[in-house]
C-alpha cells in the first residue's frame, strides 16, 4: 500500500539499482510505498519512493541501456541534489562470481563488499597508470559507513539469531505470491555448471547444452539450496568481464569475489555497501538465466541488513537547527575525478590539523569551483552539523552581497552596510558559532584583498578566524594564493586522458561514444581543460555534429579555432555575470596582469605572437634587471598561463592561453601589428647565421620563426625581415627541412620579384636557393630547369668566370650527375674545375668543391683510381682547412670510404664510415639526410663482409627514418629500401627481396623514368632474385632488357654494363651458378652525402688568382697542403 506523502528530506537510505530487474526486486521488498514527489529540472533519474524498518528508503534506476562508473556518478549526483539528507547507500543487483578454492560460490549466493587492507572493500581494477614496470592500479574508494558495516558484522557474528530464517521468509514471501512478476526471480531448473578457465562457451548457443560436459569443474555438491553470503572485494569496472582466464588472473592481482560495474562511481561520492547476487561465473557461458534470482537474494539480504540498523531520528532535526547551506550552485552530476582532492580537504576540516585555511589554485576553467562544490555537498553529507557559506569575490560588489547575506542568515542584531563583514567575521570567530566552511570563490585579484578602501581595510582583515572554522580561497594568482594562505596551496593541473574522456562522455547527450582516435585528439586539442571540454559538449549537443566534424573544426585556421571557443554557452554550474566561453574566460585575468605589471604583460603579448612551446628565455626581450624579468615570469607562472623547464630557460605557454591571448591583442589591431613585428624585430637581432656551429641555437629559434612566417599578419617590407627570413631558410636547408625551406625561399622570391628584375642579383640567389631544395627532394627536372636559367643569365650578366657563375655550372653538373648523365657531368666538372684553378686559390671553397665533384663523376663511371687520388686531397686539404667535424670535412671522408668499398676494402671503407657517422651523429642529428647516408654507407660496408644481421638492423632503421623525414618516393628513401632488399637475398629470404625489389623497381620508373641507371640497377637485382626462386624465364628476359638500356645509357665498357653482361651471357650459356649475386650500383650502395652538392649562392668573397691559371690542379693541391702540414 502507499502512504501519505512526505518531503525530500525525510529520506535518509538510497537504494541504487542499475537494471530493471534489480529494481524491480528492491520494489518488492519495501514494506510500504509512499507517493511520488516533484523533481527538480536537470534531474531526470526514476525513483520509487517507501520504507524497511521504518527507514524512508529511496530506489533509484539507472537510465535504461546506460551502465557503468560514469553514469552510476551521475546519477548519485543527481539523487542527491534532489534528496539532500541522504546518509548512505546500498548498491544492490547482480554480478558475475570469482570461484576459487578458497571462496566456494556458486549461482544465486550473495557477495557483500567488505574493507581488506588499504581497500574499502571495492577497487576499481581498470583505472590507474601504465609505467615501464606495467599497469599499477591507483586510487583508493572509500569505505562503507560504519553504521552499516556494524550491521553487517552483526549478521556475520550470528549475533541476529533470526537472520536465516529472516532472509528465507523474505525469499519465500516472493516465491510463493506466485505471478508473472515473480515467476521471473524463480531459481532456475538447469543446473549451476562451472566450467574450466580455459573452456570457451560455444559459439551461436544461448544455453551450454551443447558444451563438453568433460570440461565442467567438480565441485561438492551442497546439502541446500539455500544462497550462502560471502564478504571480501568487490572489483568494479567499465567493462564486462566474460573470459575465465581474465577473471582468474585478475584474481590472482586483486583477490575480489565478483565483478560488477558501477560501484567505482558511487563509493566516494556517497557512503555505500555493495552487494551482489551472483548470476554468472564472468566468463564465455555467461547467459540471463539466473538474473532473476540472482537479483532477488541480493534484495532479500539487502532488507535484512536494513532492519538490523538503528533508525536515526534526530538527523534530519539537528541538521535543521544548527546547520547553514548558503551555496549559489546545485550539485554538479557531471562532477567527475579529483575525488582524492576533495577527500584530502574534507579531512583537513574535519580533523582540525594544521592550518584553518588553504587555497585551491590553477589555470582558468581548470574546475577550481567545482572542486569547492563537491566539496561542500561531500562534507554536508558526512559532516551535517558544518554551516557551509559561500562568497563569489567576483567584485566588491559581489562579496558586500555575500556577507550580507551570511549576516541575515545568521539573524545577526542592528547590522549597518558599513559593519557587515566585520559583524560576520566576528560572530564567526567567536564560540557560539557551529562548525563552518567558508569557501572564497574566484579570488583572483590581489588589490581588493592588499587594499580594499584603505591598507588597513583590505578584504584579508575581514577574515574570520576560529579553531571550528575553516576557509578555503580558490584563485587563478598563486602568489595571492601564498599571500593568504602561506604554503597550503593545492594546485590544480589539467585533467589527464581518462578523467577528460569520462567528462566528455557525461557532457555529451549521445552516451554511445567510444574512446578513440578522434575522440583522444580533440580531448589533446582542448588540452584536457575541463570548461572548454564542457564548451565544446554544449556546441555538439546543440548542433548534432559528430565528433570528427568538431575536431576539423578545432584544426582549422587560427580565426575560425577563435571563433568557435568564443561560442557562449549555458552553464548551471558558473556565475551568471561572468563570460563563459574559453576565448574569454581569461580576459578579467589579462586585464588583471595588466594593471600590477607591465613588463609581464609586454612578455605575453610578445610570446602570443611566437610559437607556444619551447620559447627561449633569450628570445624574450631584454628587462631593465634580471629580478624584473623574474618577477615578470614568476606573475604568469602564478596564472598558471607559463610553466618553466632546464630552471626556466625554456617557457611553455599554455596553448589555449597563447588562442585567448592572440584574440586579446587582435580586439585592438594596432598592438597585435606591434608585438607581431616586434617579435620579427626581435627574432632578427638574435637569429644566428647558418654556420653549422650555430646548429644548436638557431634549431631552438626556428620553430618561433616558421610560427610568424605562417602568419598571414607578417609582411615583408623592410630589407632586415628578408635577410632574416634567408637566414631561417637557409638554416632549415642545412638541416635536412627541405620542402620547409623551399616554402620560404619561394615566398622570399615572390616579394623580390615584385620590386625587382629577373637578372637582379637578389632575384637570382633566391632561384639559386629554390633549385637547390628541388634538387635535394629529388625533382631533378624542375631544379635542372631553373639550374640552367640561373647560369645563363650569370653568363650573360657577370660573365663565365664569375664565382657565382662558377656555383651555377657546379650545381648544374650535379643535376646531371643525379639523373645518370655521367658525361654531360664530367664536361661541367672539367670546365668548372679549370676555371676555379685559374681564377680561385687552390683551398678555396668552389676549387675544393669542382674537384670533389669531379671525383664523384668519375667515380660513377667506375674510374675507381683516379676518383681516391682527387678525393684524398680534397680531403686532407679540408682538415687542415675547415677541421674534422665540419660537413664539408665529413662529406669528403664519406666519398673515400665509398670509393674504398668500391674497390672492396672493408676494412678500411668501414674505418671512416663509422668515424663520419658518429661524428654526424653528434654534430648534425640521427635523422638529418647526412647522417643516414653514412648509416647506409656503412651497413653496405658490413653487408659486404657477409656480417647480415648487423646490416639490416641499420638497414631497418634508415628506411624507417627515411619514410618518415624524406618521404617513401624520395630517391634516397628508395635506394635505402633496395639495399634492405639486397641484404635479405644475402640471407637467402628471397621472397622478402623479390617484394622490396618491386616495390623499388616500380616507384623508380614512376619518378626518375623506366631507363635511368638506379632503375636498371634495381631491374638487374630483381632479375637475380627471380633466378634465386627458380623463375628464370622470367629472370632471363629482365636481365636482357636491363643490359639492352646500360649499353644505350652507360655505354658498352661501363663496369654496370659489363657485369650484367657477363651475368646475361652465363645464364644464357648455362654456366652460372644459382646464386649469382649483384653487388654494383645503387645496391651496393654508398650513398654520397649530398653536402657535395650545397654550393651555397651567396657570393665568394676571396679574391681570384689569375696567376693559378696554368698550374696543375694536382700539383697546386699537393704543394698547399704540404704546406698547411709543415706550418701546423
Amino acid at each position: 500500500m502507499k502512504s501519505i506523502g512526505k518531503t525530500h528530506d525525510d529520506y535518509s537510505i538510497a537504494w541504487v539499482c542499475a537494471l530493471p530487474l534489480e529494481a524491480t526486486a528492491a520494489t518488492a521488498m519495501l514494506d510500504r510505498r509512499h507517493l511520488p514527489l516533484q523533481q527538480p529540472p536537470g534531474d531526470d533519474n526514476a525513483y520509487e519512493l517507501g520504507e524497511i524498518a521504518g527507514h524512508n528508503i529511496v530506489v533509484v534506476l539507472l537510465p535504461a541501456g546506460v551502465y557503468g562508473i560514469t553514469s552510476a556518478a551521475t546519477i548519485v549526483a543527481q539523487l542527491r541534489t534532489t534528496f539532500p539528507l541522504i546518509r548512505f547507500a546500498v548498491l544492490v543487483g547482480i554480478g558475475g562470481g570469482v570461484p576459487s578454492a578458497r571462496h566456494d560460490i556458486r549461482l544465486g549466493d550473495v557477495v557483500v563488499s567488505q574493507p581488506a587492507g588499504l581497500s574499502g572493500g571495492v577497487v576499481q581494477y581498470d583505472y590507474g597508470k601504465t609505467t615501464n614496470g606495467g599497469f599499477h592500479r591507483t586510487g583508493i574508494m572509500s569505505p562503507p559507513p560504519q553504521v552499516l558495516l556494524t550491521a553487517v558484522a552483526r549478521l556475520q557474528a550470528g549475533e541476529f539469531k533470526g537472520y536465516n530464517s529472516n532472509m528465507i521468509e523474505v525469499l519465500s514471501n516472493i516465491v510463493d505470491n506466485k505471478n508473472e512478476t515473480t515467476n521471473r526471480f524463480l531459481r532456475p531448473a538447469e543446473p549451476d555448471q562451472l566450467f574450466r578457465a580455459t573452456y570457451t562457451h560455444r559459439e551461436g548457443e544461448e544455453t551450454c547444452i551443447s558444451c563438453d560436459r568433460s570440461q565442467i569443474f567438480p565441485r561438492s555438491p551442497r546439502q541446500s539450496n539455500l544462497p550462502r553470503i560471502h564478504y571480501g572485494l568487490i572489483a568494479s569496472g567499465n567493462q564486462v568481464i566474460k573470459d575465465g582466464q581474465i577473471r582468474d588472473q585478475l584474481a590472482k592481482d586483486i583477490g575480489m569475489l565478483c565483478f560488477e560495474m558501477e560501484a567505482a562511481g558511487i563509493m566516494n561520492q556517497l557512503p555505500c555497501l555493495v552487494i551482489r547476487g551472483i548470476c554468472d561465473y564472468s566468463d564465455s557461458h555467461k547467459n540471463k538465466h539466473w538474473q532473476g534470482y540472482a537479483a532477488l537474494t541480493a534484495a532479500a539480504y539487502s532488507k535484512v541488513l536494513l532492519s538490523v540498523v538503528p533508525v536515526n531520528q534526530s538527523y534530519k532535526n539537528s541538521l535543521s537547527r544548527s546547520a547553514f547551506w548558503i551555496v549559489p550552485f546545485t550539485r554538479n552530476p557531471r562532477f567527475l575525478g579529483r575525488k582524492n582532492m576533495v577527500q584530502e580537504l574534507q579531512q583537513a576540516i574535519v580533523e582540525k590539523r594544521g592550518a584553518r585555511q588553504m587555497a585551491i589554485t590553477g589555470l582558468g576553467g581548470v574546475g577550481k569551483t567545482q572542486i569547492a562544490l563537491e566539496l561542500a555537498y561531500a562534507l554536508r553529507t558526512s559532516n551535517p552539523e558544518f554551516s557551509i557559506y559561500w562568497i563569489p569575490a567576483v567584485n566588491i560588489e559581489s562579496i558586500e552581497q555575500a556577507y550580507t547575506e551570511i549576516s541575515e542568515h545568521l539573524k545577526l542584531q542592528d547590522v549597518s552596510q558599513s559593519d557587515v563583514k566585520l559583524r560576520v567575521k566576528s560572530y564567526l570567530s567567536s564560540p557560539n558559532a557551529s562548525p563552518w566552511l567558508l569557501i572564497i570563490d574566484n579570488a583572483d585579484d590581489i588589490e581588493m584583498w592588499q587594499s580594499y578602501s584603505s591598507p588597513s581595510s583590505g578584504l584579508k582583515s575581514f577574515l574570520p578566524h576560529s579553531e571550528h572554522g575553516f576557509i578555503l580561497f580558490t584563485t587563478r594568482n598563486q602568489q595571492l594564493a601564498t599571500l593568504l594562505v602561506g604554503p597550503e596551496v593545492i594546485s590544480v593541473d589539467e585533467m589527464d586522458d581518462q578523467m577528460a574522456a569520462n567528462l566528455l562522455l557525461a557532457s555529451l547527450t549521445e552516451k554511445h561514444v567510444h574512446r578513440d582516435q578522434i575522440s583522444t585528439e580533440l580531448l589533446r586539442q582542448l588540452s584536457g581543460l575541463p570548461l572548454a571540454i564542457v564548451q565544446a559538449a554544449s556546441y555538439i549537443n546543440e548542433t548534432k555534429i559528430s565528433l570528427e566534424s568538431y575536431l576539423s573544426l578545432l584544426v582549422e585556421q587560427e580565426d575560425v579555432l577563435l571563433e568557435l571557443l568564443s561560442q557562449d554557452f549555458e552553464d548551471d554550474w558558473r556565475y551568471d555575470r561572468l563570460q563563459n566561453p574559453v576565448a574569454a574566460t581569461w580576459l578579467i585575468s589579462f586585464r588583471q596582469i595588466q594593471r600590477s605589471n607591465s613588463l609581464a604583460a609586454d612578455y605575453l603579448s610578445f610570446m602570443a605572437c611566437v610559437h607556444p612551446r619551447n620559447i627561449p628565455r633569450s628570445l624574450l626581450p631584454p628587462a631593465t634587471s634580471i629580478i624584473q624579468q623574474q618577477k615578470a615570469l614568476g606573475l604568469l607562472k602564478a596564472y598558471s598561463f607559463i610553466t618553466g623547464e632546464d630552471y626556466d630557460r625554456v617557457i611553455h605557454l599554455h596553448r589555449l592561453v597563447h588562442l585567448a591571448s592572440r584574440n586579446w591583442l587582435k580586439t585592438k589591431e594596432e598592438q597585435f601589428t606591434f608585438w607581431t613585428n616586434h617579435a620579427v624585430n626581435r627574432l632578427g637581432e638574435i637569429f644566428p647565421s647558418s654556420a653549422h656551429e650555430n646548429r644548436t641555437l638557431w634549431r631552438e629559434y626556428i620553430p618561433h620563426a616558421q610560427f610568424i612566417f605562417q602568419r598571414q599578419e607578417l609582411n615583408l617590407d623592410n630589407q632586415d625581415q628578408y635577410r632574416f627570413m634567408q637566414n631561417v631558410a637557409e638554416c632549415l636547408y642545412r638541416d635536412g627541412q627541405y620542402h620547409e625551406a623551399g616554402v620560404l625561399f619561394q615566398k622570399l622570391l615572390r616579394a623580390k620579384r615584385t620590386r625587382l628584375s629577373e637578372d637582379h642579383h637578389d632575384v637570382l640567389d633566391s632561384k639559386m636557393w629554390m633549385a637547390l631544395t628541388l634538387q635535394d627532394q629529388g625533382r631533378w627536372k624542375e631544379a635542372e630547369k631553373l639550374f640552367v636559367q640561373i647560369m645563363e643569365t650569370r653568363k650573360t650578366v657577370l660573365g663565365s668566370e664569375h664565382p657565382d657563375t662558377l656555383t651555377s655550372i657546379a650545381n648544374l653538373a650535379l643535376i646531371f650527375r643525379n639523373q645518370g648523365r655521367w658525361i654531360e657531368a664530367e664536361l661541367l666538372d672539367i670546365q668548372l674545375m679549370e676555371i676555379s684553378n685559374m681564377v680561385l686559390r687552390p683551398e678555396h671553397f668552389n676549387t675544393l668543391v669542382s674537384v670533389a665533384s669531379l671525383a664523384s663523376t668519375i667515380r660513377n663511371q667506375g674510374r675507381w683510381k683516379e676518383a681516391e687520388q682527387l678525393e684524398m686531397q680534397v680531403m686532407e686539404i679540408r682538415k687542415v682547412v675547415l677541421g674534422l667535424e665540419h660537413p664539408d670535412t665529413l662529406t669528403s671522408m664519406a666519398n673515400l670510404a665509398s670509393t674504398f668499398l668500391k674497390q672492396g676494402r672493408w676494412t678500411e671503407a668501414e674505418q671512416l664510415f663509422v668515424q663520419v657517422m658518429e661524428t654526424r651523429k653528434r654534430v648534425q642529428g640521427p635523422e638529418h639526410p647526412d647522417t643516414l647516408s653514412s648509416m647506409m654507407n656503412l651497413a653496405s660496408t658490413l653487408q659486404n663482409q657477409r656480417r647480415w644481421p648487423e646490416a639490416e638492423q641499420l638497414f631497418v632503421q634508415v628506411v624507417e627514418t627515411n619514410k618518415t623525414v624524406l618521404g617513401p618516393e624520395h630517391p634516397i628513401t628508395l635506394g635505402s629500401m633496395t639495399s634492405l632488399a639486397s641484404n635479405s637475398r644475402s640471407q637467402r629470404r628471397w621472397k622478402e627481396a623479390e617484394q622490396l625489389f618491386v616495390q623499388v623497381m616500380e616507384t623508380r620508373k614512376k619518378v626518375l623514368g623506366p631507363e635511368h641507371p638506379d632503375t636498371l640497377t634495381s631491374m638487374e637485382s630483381l632479375s637475380h632474385t627471380l633466378e634465386d626462386l627458380g623463375r628464370h624465364p622470367e629472370a632471363l628476359l629482365m636481365l636482357e632488357t636491363c643490359v639492352r638500356l646500360r649499353k644505350q645509357r652507360l655505354g658498352p665498357s661501363h663496369p654496370h654494363t659489363i657485369m650484367a653482361a657477363t651475368a646475361l651471357e652465363a645464364w644464357q650459356t648455362g654456366k652460372a651458378p644459382k646464386n649469382l649475386s649483384t653487388l654494383n650500383g645503387a645496391d651496393s650502395n654508398v650513398y654520397i652525402s649530398s653536402g657535395i652538392s650545397c654550393v651555397s649562392p651567396a657570393p665568394v668573397s676571396e679574391d681570384a688568382h689569375p696567376q693559378l691559371s696554368k698550374r696543375n690542379i694536382f700539383s697546386g693541391l699537393g704543394r698547399l697542403l704540404s704546406s698547411k702540414k709543415k706550418t701546423a
